[in-house]
């Protein structure tokens, strides 16, 4: 009789939650659909990462475009055909001049810069010293050391890499509006984050043409946990089709003193770098899914993300998309909603993810305004330096909903409807608005899925939300679901419909 009264209980109480949401005047997931987005998380993460062109990308857009259109959206899908890099085995060896071989641990590998084959490349290690920054923070190729290479094609060469800094306040960025107080959002002042190793590149080309045939790079000021398995930077060879050949590895920044140490004091007779990564052509698509809106005219707004990436935060934002086609599929709206959920975020710039804007212009003609969502439900984790050493841990707050948009006249009607659709929301949701400004004649970059800089700086009025939690570009054994607020995600979905059915009265009112 207990489990009876607790399951009747249990009920009740699901269906209480459902009248709520059904008689709340503000759009909101109901209680159905909360569930449904937890086990789409869920079952979604259990698969692994979603490289570009994997098994596991390709059925999470299969399974999504199938949902849209039992959802009655009309869906259609951009097919593509691509050189996938994919990395399965890498090790770091010493053999030391005593007769001793010293296995190294690693971080991970330097995505697209080559393949070993199992059997690696052997040679003589040179110290090329430090891959620096300009006092702009950016990168230095010139502060490497080439001079004094072993004679030979299969030199190892090795190098510290430290991070760049960067930050959202100006002059390179100006806050436009936060849902908070900016006080309580201290990230904007000094935003550390691995992930700026994305524009830290070198020419590979020309390192292979020096006679290198390996490089081993370490981490500076970063825990090894937190160094652990990015995919950083994330540029291919030129052309799709097209390779690198000089295999590199990350190592930590105690192993990377070690390798140092040893090669100083002529104790290292050689180094071996195994990067099994081959390459083989790989499809993968893009998805349009269009919910008609009951005015029937051309006009739309555009919603965005990519499909792509190493974990349940890097790219929950197919199942978001979902979510919000599905709320509106069943609560119509007057105008017209596309959802694009593009693909090439992971591709070494093999499978250009803006390609959908050219092959599908009117998309970009009829918006009215574009949004574009990612990362939702990221907790924030930092590395605290406060014992001298860092070591990552979670900081207790979510990662800051960082929103790019533009500062012209026509986007000031989005800007002012997407902070009021903030109302309500709890503190521990902190959004800032920023707007990138021309610093020396340089543009300030508009992160975020490809093509939403270009979005960004046309003439649609755009919103480009993008947290970006230090282990956004890692892989984690878990997948990042313990790095994951599911609820948090529901909130901000939750602010993206309330959005969206504000620009829908504009739009109503010949305002939009």
């Amino acid at each position: 009789m207990q489990f009876s009264l607790r399951a009747a209980f249990v009920a009740a109480s699901l269906a209480a939650a459902g009248n709520v949401f059904a008689l709340s005047s503000s759009p909101a997931l109901d209680q159905h659909a909360e569930q449904l987005l937890h086990d789409r998380l869920f079952q979604t993460n259990l698969r692994g990462p979603r490289w570009t062109g994997n098994e596991n990308q390709n059925t999470l857009t299969s399974v999504v475009a199938s949902s849209m259109e039992i959802a009655g959206l009309n869906v259609e899908t951009l097919n593509y055909t691509f050189f996938r890099w994919d990395p399965r085995w890498w090790s770091l060896s010493l053999k030391l001049k005593n007769g001793t071989t010293m296995g190294l641990p690693t971080t991970g590998y330097w995505p697209y810069s080559g393949d070993s084959g199992l059997r690696g490349v052997t040679g003589a290690v040179h110290d090329a010293g430090s891959f620096a920054l300009f006092p702009n923070q950016t990168a230095n190729p010139d502060s490497l050391d080439w001079t004094g290479l072993p004679s030979g094609e299969n030199n190892i060469v090795f190098f510290d890499n430290p991070s760049p800094t960067r930050n959202y306040s100006e002059p390179g960025y100006g806050l436009l509006g936060s849902s908070v107080a900016a006080s309580a959002i201290p990230e904007l002042g000094n935003l550390t984050n691995p992930h700026w190793q994305s524009t830290k590149i070198l020419n590979w080309t020309a390192i292979r043409e020096l006679g290198v045939a390996g490089v081993v790079t370490s981490w500076v000021h970063t825990s090894d946990e937190n160094g652990a398995l990015q995919f950083l930077p994330s540029y291919g060879a030129p052309g799709n089709g097209s390779l690198f050949n000089v295999p590199a590895l990350f190592v930590g920044n105690s192993t990377g003193e070690t390798i140092r140490g040893l090669v100083r004091s002529g104790e290292v007779e050689s180094a071996t770098v195994v990067l099994d990564a081959p390459s083989s052509w790989a499809t993968s698509s893009t998805v349009i899914g269009h919910l008609a809106g009951k005015k029937g005219s051309s006009e739309s707004i555009l919603v965005y993300t990519h499909t792509d990436g190493p974990s349940i935060i890097e790219e929950n934002g197919p199942i978001l998309l979902l979510a919000m086609a599905e709320y509106f599929a069943a609560h119509p709206i007057n105008i017209n909603i596309d959802f694009v959920l593009t693909t090439g975020h992971m591709s070494g710039q093999h499978l250009n993810e803006s390609r959908w804007m050219d092959e599908r212009p009117a998309l970009m003609q009829n918006a009215k305004a574009a949004i574009v969502c990612e990362h939702f439900g990221a907790m924030e984790w930092k590395d605290n330096f406060s014992t001298g050493k860092p070591v990552y841990e979670a900081t207790g707050k979510h990662e800051p909903m960082w929103t790019m948009v533009n500062s012209s006249s026509a986007s000031n009607e989005l800007h002012q409807l997407y902070l009021d659709a903030f109302e309500g929301t709890p503190d521990t949701l902190r959004m800032a608005m920023v707007s990138p400004q021309v610093v020396n004649g340089a543009q300030s970059n508009w992160y975020g899925a490809g093509g939403s800089r270009t979005l960004g700086y046309s003439n649609i009025p755009t919103i480009g939300i993008i947290p970006q939690p230090d282990y956004l570009w890692a892989a984690m054994p878990d997948g990042g679901w313990s790095k994951l607020d599911v609820q948090m995600a529901i909130t901000q979905i939750n602010v993206i419909l309330k959005l969206i059915d504000s620009l829908d009265q504009k739009f109503v009112a010949g305002s939009l």
